[in-house]
């Protein structure tokens, strides 16, 4: 299974949407997760024009405004989703009806999950660095909390050092990841994770067992 991960800072355009079709393509991709959309409604024909003609379901966080957005396109035929939720932020998708829980605060009760996409934080001062060379608004704490309380596992890059770039080239920080639960990577201990600028693509074998997905945006509470 291929999972992917991509803030398009936009998906209204033709053009954006056929770049991410090109890549859905590329990587034979199971599950899509998009952020940074910008769209307040999303229908079949948006979908069907990213994801092709092959079997496919969505689910669909619209924007506040011109900013923020979520969409989540998975492939039906690999992939039966059983439960879906979205709030502030967030959107959830779980695998298979095995198991049901809440992911908030420190209790985690899902057995085997993946949070994916735009954090806007840094974990430490080496996944940043600025023009200005300061870090006065760093705050790596409640973020490394979140991850350590809820015994979640930050897979490394492959490939690059830092998913943002400012159009200057000068400034550049680490702001999207993949956090996994100890329980997917027992299941999916070969998984694999690519870089490119702001796509993340995860690369695992799919078996039988239920799991989560939530995908994530800026502005997300780690409190």
């Amino acid at each position: 299974m291929k999972v992917v991960s991509w803030n398009v800072r936009r998906l209204g355009g033709s053009e954006k949407r056929k770049e991410v079709r090109d890549l859905v393509r590329e990587k034979v991709s199971c599950v899509v997760c998009i952020q940074e959309t910008k769209l307040q409604s999303c229908d079949d024909f948006m979908c069907s024009s990213i994801w092709g003609s092959q079997p496919h379901a969505y689910f669909f966080r619209p924007s506040v405004g011109a900013s923020g957005g979520l969409l989540t396109i998975w492939d039906t035929s690999e992939v039966e989703v059983c439960f879906s939720a979205s709030g502030d932020h967030y959107l959830l998708i779980h695998e298979q009806n095995k198991c049901f829980g809440i992911y908030h605060r420190g209790y985690n009760y899902w057995v085997k999950i993946c949070l994916c996409g735009d954090f806007n934080a840094i974990r430490c001062r080496e996944e940043r660095r600025s023009i200005r060379g300061d870090h006065v608004s760093d705050n790596f704490d409640s973020f490394n909390e979140f991850i350590v309380d809820n015994v979640l596992i930050d897979l490394p890059l492959n490939g690059r050092k830092f998913t943002w770039y400012k159009g200057d080239g000068r400034s550049m920080s680490r702001l999207d990841r993949f956090l996994l639960s100890e329980e997917w990577c027992l299941m999916w201990p070969n998984g694999v994770r690519g870089n490119m600028l702001r796509k993340i693509v995860i690369t695992c074998s799919l078996g039988s067992e239920a799991f989560a997905i939530v995908e994530v945006l800026a502005g997300y509470s780690w409190l």
